[in-house]
């Protein structure tokens, strides 16, 4: 048994809930809800910046801070991602990547003209964390640019279009940069295997680094901002006796002690920081309910409303008296709002239902735990059904999230409420191996994936069917990323317990994701499970592509072709092994999508494939097949 917060959860009676305004979701209208996926303020604090899908294409808009009709800033066919305004107020800066392949060139948009110019002008680069520096007139990105999976910093003057490196990765890969106050220094984060990470400052005009916490093989450090005398550097760690994440301080020297600020049961992460007093935002999360709260350095706090869902970002104003908030829920897609710190004041300024869509139309997820194979609580949120019975007849779903260091959070998803307006019983598991619960929990995968995190699985069929709501015979199996690998293995380890699977942008062999996929994630690999030839026996083990001949089940298989992550060859030779086995295999490839699907038109017809091959395979009572 793994020890984590879960162990302080109780599961309240599962029910389903009398709803009136309750019927079947159409998808057209369900998809056409829009997605919100960060906000920036504008210099001067009168407007908010945030990318969205209003017209099915993620696009970069403006919305007047009090509220007002939106206005589309850039027109792109492709995926389009704000990252900052400059803070003099002249330039936009966002990224683009080319049908999803997630190597997006950088772009300044002047603010004045509306003229768009390519600062990076290269080609299968990644960039990320770019940042301006306080007076806006430079800004530092961590890039690629020198070779494949090696990222250092550079210096780019958005007026010459000079690029230099200023910081190399030999001491690990960067990420996570942020300016000093006076610009003077940069504070970042090192790693060697994106597990383990560590913190330290550069001085821009010296050129000396610090290493304010060294890279380990036991602990994360993230930096996230500064006090504003510039003399400690804020970071999120789990570098503590417990493995459990929390703000904490820095001194700017050699290995300082660690002032912990926030460090509680749950696990909490820095949001964002005050730019004109020592005051930060941060989230805690409480098994994938993620409350926002306002301290200062005196120890004083507030928790900052909305209070039930999740909290996707925050971010002051340039005069630090108000906080924009990206909020969802279980119910609620997101939207973004505003909070005025000195009246205590939200209000909303986005609306992202459409079509006479609200939220009574939806189910509220229910937080429940139950005990795996070893007694290990595995925290879950299930989606009931409105209006009905305990009677063991109806379908059900087990829905693995991707990562697997990702959370299944109480937030929007669409594809789960469209299932359980249809009468699907839908479990999201945290198992082993998800974020939120202690480092212990989330190492636990280590050389056993596809082990325990599948057992955890299985123990979740059997809570679905303790509940008396579900027909045993029909039970299906859907996931994305690491969840559609986990589809995958779930149908071949474990065949007799599926009526059916639909696995997207899947991983079905560790040799050949490892050969094909992008170098970030081959570090990954080889910390996850070993070495491909000294942990050969293991890697064959884990991986599904050699066990196909098991499947008993239907099987969906969905995948982008540009995929860096889960490269497209991993659906493909499944689906043919598969189909060795006589069972019946679906396949769709969408040519101009990566890891997942960003256009709208692919959202649904995805989710529509799905919807009708489950609807053939389980949604039916078997003696109407």
């Amino acid at each position: 048994m793994i020890s984590t917060p879960a162990t302080k959860l109780a599961s309240g009676t599962v029910t389903s809930p009398s709803n009136p305004s309750h019927r079947p979701l159409d998808i057209d209208k369900l998809y056409y809800t829009r997605g919100i996926l960060s906000v920036q303020w504008s210099a001067d604090g009168e407007h908010l910046y945030f990318d969205t899908n209003i017209t099915g294409r993620y696009n970069i808009w403006a919305v007047p801070s009090n509220r007002g009709w939106p206005v589309q800033v850039t027109v792109s066919d492709e995926r389009t991602l704000l990252e900052d305004p400059s803070p003099d107020g002249r330039y936009l800066l966002y990224a683009q990547d080319f049908q999803g392949d997630e190597k997006p060139n950088l772009y300044l948009l002047d603010l004045t003209d509306f003229t768009i110019r390519n600062i990076t002008n290269s080609d299968k680069v990644g960039y990320r964390d770019p940042k301006w520096s306080p007076d806006g007139r430079s800004l530092v990105f961590v890039g690629e640019r020198e070779g494949p999976g090696t990222y250092p910093v550079f210096h780019l003057d958005p007026d010459k279009g000079t690029i230099k490196k200023i910081i190399g990765n030999e001491a690990g890969d960067c990420e996570a940069l942020e300016y000093s106050p006076d610009g003077h220094k940069l504070a970042l984060t090192r790693t060697r295997n994106y597990q383990y990470t560590g913190a330290s400052v550069y001085d821009l005009e010296s050129g000396a680094e610090t290493m304010l916490a060294p890279i380990d093989d036991k602990s994360t450090t993230v930096t996230g901002g500064w006090t504003r005398d510039g003399k400690r550097v804020y970071v999120t760690s789990n570098a503590n006796d417990r493995g459990i994440e929390a703000v904490a301080l820095l001194e700017l020297k050699q290995g300082p002690e660690f002032q912990w600020l926030t460090l509680q049961d749950w696990e909490s992460q820095l949001v964002d920081v005050s730019p004109t007093e020592d005051k930060f935002a941060y989230v805690v999360n409480e098994a994938g309910n993620l409350r926002l709260l306002l301290r200062d350095l005196n120890g004083q706090e507030e928790e900052i409303p909305p209070t039930q869902g999740v909290i996707r970002a925050a971010k002051f104003s340039p005069d630090g008296k108000r906080l924009a908030i990206i909020h969802a829920s279980g119910d609620s897609p997101h939207d973004i709002w505003v909070y005025d710190l000195k009246a205590r004041t939200l209000k909303q300024i986005t609306d992202s239902l459409v079509g006479g869509l609200h939220r009574e139309n939806f189910v509220n997820p229910q937080l429940v735990v139950y005990p795996s194979f070893d007694q290990t609580p595995i925290s879950s949120f299930l989606y009931v059904p409105a209006n009905i019975k305990a009677d063991h007849s109806h379908p059900a779903i087990v829905y693995p999230h991707g990562g697997p260091q990702w959370e299944h959070v109480n937030s929007w998803f669409p594809s789960l409420q469209y299932y359980a307006s249809h009468g699907y019983v839908v479990i999201a598991p945290n198992f082993r191996g998800s974020t939120g619960f202690g480092r212990e929990f989330m190492e636990s995968l280590r050389k056993d994936a596809g082990g325990g995190d599948l057992k955890d699985l299985v123990a979740a069929v059997d809570y679905l069917k303790s509940t008396g709501y579900v027909d045993p015979s029909r039970i299906a199996i859907t996931g994305g990323s690491w969840g559609g690998y986990l589809t995958l293995m779930a149908l071949t380890k474990y065949p007799e317990i599926w009526a059916a699977g639909v696995s997207i942008v899947p991983l079905a062999n560790w040799f050949t994701a490892h050969e094909n996929e992008d170098p970030v994630l081959q570090k990954n690999d080889e910390w996850l499970m070993g070495d491909p030839v000294e942990d050969r026996d293991l890697w064959r083990d884990r991986s599904p592509l050699f066990f196909a001949d098991r499947i008993r089940a239907p099987l969906l298989l969905l995948a982008g072709k540009n995929d860096i992550r889960c490269p497209v060859k991993e659906t493909e030779q499944m689906a043919e092994a598969a189909r060795k086995n006589g069972v019946t295999v679906e396949i769709k490839i969408y040519e101009n999508e990566g890891h997942g699907f960003a256009r709208r038109e692919n959202e649904i017809d995805a989710i529509k494939r799905a919807a009708k091959f489950l609807e053939t395979h389980v949604g039916k009572r078997a003696s109407t097949l």
